[in-house]
């Protein structure tokens, strides 16, 4: 049975909305108030809400040599943690004038030096929902496994980014799921991979 949320959007009164920083990311103050699960209104209240671009994640796949290619590169939120070099899947920023699939191609490309064959929807998702205004949309791209190179480094220098390549046995990716993998795109990659991989090679089979 389908989830169906109780109210819809017109049940929420934005009655200010302010920019208080504007970076990379965009810092909005709300201040707003909701009807409540008792048919009353909230009171009004304050949130702060980081916004971003939407992104698009690709979970690379060559079902021929049933491998995955993965990608690890520095991040600096994750400072606190052991190591902030992340193992993740090629995601970017959604521009305005670019179609997810613009967006999976051009990343593949510029992170992993892979050209992308067929792409498939998996599924999307909100990273941060109490604070966070961004949809992650996931996607599970083909490509050959044969023309990848890791001893290669990735990435564009004028975003600074240096991104080393990780090409594994699907097996293999699985299997980390059973590790402290702390990207939670590649979690939720591998485990749609784990459940789906059958019906993902019986639909491009028949392409």
């Amino acid at each position: 049975m389908p989830f169906i949320p109780t109210y819809k959007r017109n049940d929420v009164i934005v009655e200010k909305d302010e920019c208080v920083y504007q970076g990379f990311f965009q810092l909005r103050k709300l201040t707003l108030k909701h009807k409540k699960f008792n048919g009353e209104w909230s009171q009004s209240m304050t949130r702060e809400m980081m916004v971003r671009k939407d992104a698009v994640c690709v979970l690379l796949f060559d079902p021929r040599t049933d491998q995955l290619l993965l990608i690890e590169q520095f991040r600096p939120a994750v400072l606190q943690s052991e190591s902030p070099w992340l193992l993740e899947l090629v995601a970017g920023m959604v521009e305005s004038d670019e179609s997810d699939e613009d967006v999976a191609r051009r990343e593949a490309l510029e992170e992993a030096g892979v050209t992308i064959q067929r792409l498939e929807y998996m599924f999307k998702f909100v990273p941060s929902p109490g604070g966070l205004v961004e949809y992650l949309r996931m996607y599970a791209g083909e490509f050959d496994a044969r023309l990848v190179d890791v001893s290669q480094v990735h990435g564009l220098d004028d975003e600074n980014e240096d991104i080393k390549l990780h090409l594994v046995s699907s097996g293999e990716a699985i299997a980390l799921l059973e590790e402290d993998v702390e990207n939670a795109s590649t979690i939720m990659g591998l485990q749609w991979f784990a459940l789906n991989k059958g019906k993902l090679l019986a639909k491009w089979s028949e392409d």
